[in-house]
């Protein structure tokens, strides 16, 4: 398969330089050729040996080798350059949240599919071996009847950074939430019935905590909290009639997370051991893959619009709580 030529905005975000940028620069199904910053790269900046690094994110676009483009750029402008990169037919892998709302989400999509291209949101739990095993073990029944699930994940965030402000699309449900809902949507199988939620809001008006309650009928209801304070905590536990599965470090597994633990009726324990993975690697392959018509995307941008659909249900409910303000 030849390999996928990339280009990457806003190189010097920390996902970009810690996880992405390495994955791609790491993967024979990948070539990295274009990075582009609009800001003023640190020392430590580390364009991976890009060939053509550019000063302005146009400029990377207007490069006719770059094939694919991933987007690190805060939630605010997801929707603004994924448009852009569609216009000059790029495919995109853009950063969780992938958009403010699901309408803008259906807008992103819409001019992907009219110029021909792929969109995928990055994603990157589902690609951790860990994730793959957990779903067959929801649907080879050995839980039993799935009748409660949660899931945490808190992580002390400097009130500096720009997911505490409002006018960069911050907070801790677009910037959290997919993390804590997915593996509870998944184990439901099904859409939420019924919902409800409550914040923490910042004094600029960002939600820094949420919580809530999603029902699905037939005797299943799941719990999460994300937030920006406290500990860090990443937790997810799926309850069936059999056996409970409790998953630590679910939300950024590396290669030495390995384990699902499972308890029995009787109290006992035991592990079910799997092989670990760079999942930013297995996601930026996976990708590259689809690109090449070699694999079905795994994360749809349908999965991405029903998500924040459930986002703007569970904002409506806190207002809702708070008398519509």
């Amino acid at each position: 398969m030849e390999p996928v030529a990339w280009g990457v905005l806003g190189a010097t975000s920390r996902i970009a330089q810690k996880a992405v940028l390495p994955a791609i620069d790491g993967s024979e199904a990948a070539r990295l050729v274009a990075v582009a910053s609009e800001s003023t790269p640190s020392d430590d900046y580390n364009t991976f040996g890009a060939p053509h690094p550019y000063d302005g994110y146009d400029a990377l676009l207007d490069d006719d080798e770059v094939e694919a483009v991933y987007i690190p750029l805060p939630n605010k402008l997801h929707a603004e350059w994924t448009i852009k990169c569609a216009q000059a037919g790029k495919h995109v892998l853009c950063e969780k949240t992938l958009a403010l709302s699901a309408d803008e989400a259906e807008a992103m999509a819409q001019a992907c599919e009219t110029a021909a291209v792929q969109l995928m949101e990055a994603y990157v739990s589902p690609f951790h071996p860990r994730a793959q095993a957990l779903d067959e073990l929801l649907t080879s029944g050995r839980l039993g009847r799935i009748q409660y699930a949660r899931s945490n994940f808190t992580v002390p965030i400097d009130s500096r950074d720009h997911r505490w402000r409002p006018e960069m699309g911050g907070g801790a449900l677009l910037d959290l939430g997919i993390y804590c809902l997915s593996p509870l949507l998944s184990a439901a199988g099904r859409p939420v019935s019924e919902l409800a939620a409550s914040q923490v809001t910042s004094g600029s008006g960002i939600d820094i905590s949420f919580g809530g309650w999603l029902g699905f009928g037939d005797e299943f209801a799941t719990t999460f909290f994300c937030s920006f304070e406290g500990p860090f905590l990443q937790e997810l536990e799926i309850v069936g009639t059999e056996l409970i599965a409790r998953v630590g470090q679910p939300y950024s597994p590396g290669a030495g997370d390995r384990k699902i633990e499972l308890l029995g009726h009787d109290g006992e324990r035991s592990n079910l051991e799997v092989e670990g993975n760079d999942p930013y690697r297995a996601m930026v392959e996976h990708f590259c893959a689809a690109l090449r018509d070699a694999a079905a995307l795994r994360h749809t941008p349908s999965d991405s619009i029903y998500l924040l659909r459930l986002f703007d249900r569970l904002r409506a409910s806190v207002a809702g709580r708070n008398g519509g303000d």
